[in-house]
């Protein structure tokens, strides 16, 4: 029973620093994140104390134990110091509550429960440690999801673990009152061994669950990344068409200048003028091109805005530095947001009524972007889902999961809205 309490103690361990790396957006890796190897390591060390020297509940070791937690997320929280406090109080509070709960509910059940639990050969402790455990992981996964810490969990998974885990605890529960009431030494056996087999079908199913996110992260990343590579494409694409319309323009301006050369060296000013007057649309039809310090900022909106000559187009602000976005990242964000606003003014039929607002600009550290297009009738009346940022459902197209994806690589969000007959969304990303 040694080794299964320290396995146990070691396993408490690895759930605290699990939960709290993903509470707070950080790698749980052990082999990518050294303090979560280290982190791992000294609660389990103080577990073994703590049961060698304080037996059972005592302040001391509660007190201690949240310290610890508190100190390893604020290690890992990137200066959210209150989210951090918060998700070490969850994890004691769970972990002290459904304890008591359960302890409460099977004492009730099962006179005399203080004077077995150390009897029977250690089944009742042995099961009552699994259906704590059990209930643990569960409660802790359920307040990552609610909390949008682990978006990509599966519902239909979670709601599998959950009623497979549920269904355990009753069955230990059942094998503890079973052996509560009877001294048959082979009935004791056979409940031990049905117990160790709960256990192992639950690590069974939550490795299998494991393994079903694993390959779903992976799809999802795989799809991100042959979206990016098909906007690389086109971006080359036309680059490529601009480059040879600017290389043709170059080359006709050598000859409209001869032109204009030789009207001035023979005094014919009025011929010249005419000429000029002539050669003005050419020159317009390049339109307002908009100019920054971020050259894919230009070539975004210079390209895809520039073609929309039956839209009212109003850009404005600045937004800072954004060295610390990778281009890639940051031309997937931008042109999906465009592309998105553009899709939806070509459903509007009504001449003179399209408009889009760019508008970028600085507030608390965050850099903020917000795009506004009109809409002919309400879209987050019919998807209301829009107006979170839990944007990985399978009903939404590939842009705004790239754009969600994309702000939270960067610990921003997303938010949708209508004012005035426009539909916008803003994407708040934190300065680092």
């Amino acid at each position: 029973m040694i080794f299964i309490e320290m396995l146990i103690s070691l396993f408490d361990a690895v759930l605290c620093v699990y939960f709290i790396s993903r509470f707070n957006g950080a790698s749980f890796s052990p082999r990518k994140n050294l303090i979560a190897l280290g982190a791992i390591l000294v609660i389990f060390g103080f577990s073994v104390i703590n049961d060698l020297f304080l037996e059972g509940f005592n302040v001391i070791g509660t007190i201690i134990f949240l310290a610890l937690y508190i100190g390893y997320a604020l290690l890992v929280s990137n200066k959210k110091y209150v989210r951090a406090i918060f998700s070490a109080c969850i994890f004691e509070i769970a972990f002290v509550l459904l304890s008591t709960i359960l302890y409460f509910v099977i004492s009730h059940i099962i006179k005399d429960y203080d004077s077995i639990m150390q009897g029977a050969n250690g089944i009742f402790r042995l099961a009552y440690v699994i259906s704590h455990k059990i209930l643990l992981f569960v409660v802790l996964k359920l307040v990552l999801w609610g909390f949008n810490a682990s978006a990509t969990i599966d519902k239909s998974c979670m709601v599998i673990a959950l009623f497979f885990s549920l269904a355990t605890v009753l069955g230990l529960g059942s094998a503890m009152f079973i052996v509560s009431k009877t001294d048959d030494e082979k009935i004791r056996i056979q409940t031990m061994i049905i117990t160790i087999v709960f256990a192992f079908a639950n690590l069974a199913l939550y490795l299998l669950i494991f393994q079903i996110q694993k390959y779903q992260r992976s799809r999802y990343e795989l799809e991100i990344l042959q979206e990016k590579i098909s906007f690389e494409e086109s971006r080359h694409s036309d680059a490529s068409a601009i480059w040879s319309s600017i290389r043709r323009t170059q080359h006709d301006m050598k000859q409209h200048l001869a032109v204009i050369s030789g009207y001035l060296d023979s005094g014919r000013v009025d011929e010249c003028k005419s000429y000029l007057q002539e050669l003005e649309p050419t020159i317009t039809s390049f339109g307002n091109l908009i100019t920054s310090n971020n050259a894919v900022l230009d070539y975004l909106i210079n390209s895809k805005l520039t073609p929309l000559s039956d839209t009212q187009i109003v850009i404005s602000g600045s937004i800072g530095d954004l060295s610390d976005i990778k281009e890639i990242d940051l031309a997937c964000l931008i042109g999906n947001i465009l592309d998105n606003a553009i899709e939806a003014l070509g459903n509007i039929k009504k001449a003179g009524e399209k408009r889009l607002e760019l508008l970028f600009m600085r507030q608390n550290s965050n850099r903020i972007i917000i795009c506004k297009n009109t809409i002919d009738h309400s879209v987050l009346n019919r998807n209301g889902e829009l107006k979170s940022t839990k944007l990985f459902a399978d009903s939404h197209g590939y842009g705004t999961k790239i754009i969600a994806k994309i702000a939270s690589d960067y610990n921003g969000m997303v938010d949708y809205f209508e004012e005035f007959g426009m539909f916008g969304v803003q994407v708040v990303l934190p300065e680092p």
